[in-house]
């Protein structure tokens, strides 16, 4: 039986920062009470992720998984659509290094803020695929498709 897995995508965008040595994907919560209980949700063992960005002509498919699943948990797997491909193609520029997956929460009263929660997890690499790239029952395809 495979093991369980749950399309999280509780959150309201993600940001995309970094330097020379790493790049950072930050899922972004409302609150920082919201971005902590998601995160023990996901990263209960601090899971190695595998992150996949699908970019269609107008907007773009971000997914992660985590690359060990447990048969005797729930796994998380990070879904979300957006409707811009403007910070993937900021992503895309600065990408460089290892990457991590931290959750984040923004500030509503603080315009283009956010603070990142110190806890994080690695991803193993990072693909740029376009949509056809995805075959047909494929654990991206799945993802996407919500048929966990």
């Amino acid at each position: 039986m495979p093991a369980p897995m749950v399309r999280f995508s509780e959150f309201l965008g993600i940001g995309y920062f970094g330097d020379e040595r790493q790049s950072v994907i930050a899922p972004i919560f409302d609150s920082r009470h919201n971005a902590e209980k998601g995160w023990s949700r996901v990263a209960d063992s601090r899971p190695a992720f595998h992150a996949v960005f699908v970019q269609h002509e107008q907007k773009y498919e971000f997914i992660a998984y985590p690359l060990e699943m447990d048969e005797g948990r729930i796994n998380y797997v990070l879904y979300r659509s957006f409707s811009s491909l403007g910070s993937l193609r900021r992503f895309k520029e600065t990408l460089g290094g290892r990457t991590f997956i931290k959750f984040g929460w923004h500030d509503l009263t603080k315009p283009e803020k956010f603070d990142v929660m110190p806890a994080y997890a690695t991803v193993d690499g990072v693909e740029f695929v376009a949509p056809n790239d995805i075959k047909p029952g494929s654990l991206v395809d799945r993802i996407r498709k919500n048929e966990l």
